[in-house]
């Protein structure tokens, strides 16, 4: 693809992508084999759906059909992937740090110094984190002249009462005794059966964190 057709790519991308309320966080395009994958990553305040990023894939795809011979996409078959930002997502715009609030982030500043911590908020100039150490919780204001770069971290243990009281964040609920015995029984009466097609699926589906991807083909000119 020439830098000419990246550009109207991009111009058509990015269009579409403001139109239906996100941002185009990124647009790559990558030789798999003999096709090619046109990724699309957008992002919004409130997150990206699974069903959004669906809706928006098909805008994209019949566009770029519409398009005919001169589609910047080439006339290669290719795949569309329409996603969200997911873990380990580079953080390098104030609006990044804003919809990461409360998430556990890692940054490093232009000095050196390695920074891992919560995001309580932003300010014009500034992001706030919540820092967890031995003294207890601590804050700090980290400019963004001054971070070099940063990006969301996995959290392999819920937030302490003390954070989550900081951060604003509801307690998780308690569960009921009545629900927990519901589920004894359940597993009793389940146990030893094979699951039927509905169960698989829900057995083998996983959790992306913030990542979902909508894939179209798009076909041979």
């Amino acid at each position: 693809m020439g830098s000419g057709d990246e550009r109207r790519l991009r111009e058509i991308v990015g269009q579409l992508t403001r139109e239906a309320g996100y941002d185009l966080e990124e647009l790559a395009v990558r030789s798999a084999g003999r096709r090619r994958v046109v990724r699309v990553v957008i992002d919004a305040d409130g997150g990206v759906t699974l069903d959004a990023a669906a809706e928006l894939s098909r805008s994209i795809s019949e566009r770029l059909d519409a398009i005919g011979d001169d589609d910047p996409a080439g006339s290669a078959p290719y795949t569309l992937e329409v996603t969200s930002p997911g873990i380990g997502r580079p953080l390098t715009l104030p609006r990044h740090f804003r919809r990461a609030r409360t998430r556990l982030v890692a940054l490093v500043t232009t000095d050196g110094r390695s920074i891992t911590g919560h995001v309580a908020g932003i300010t014009d100039d500034a992001v706030q984190l919540v820092l967890s150490g031995r003294k207890g919780l601590t804050e700090e204001q980290v400019p963004f002249t001054d971070i070099a770069r940063a990006k969301v971290e996995v959290e392999f243990s819920p937030p302490s009462a003390a954070l989550r009281d900081r951060l604003g964040i509801a307690a998780p609920p308690e569960p009921d005794a009545d629900d927990d015995a519901d589920a004894e029984t359940d597993d009793a009466e389940t146990d030893g059966d094979e699951p039927d097609g509905d169960e698989l699926d829900a057995l083998t589906d996983t959790d992306t964190d913030d990542d979902e991807t909508a894939e179209r083909q798009g076909a041979a000119r």
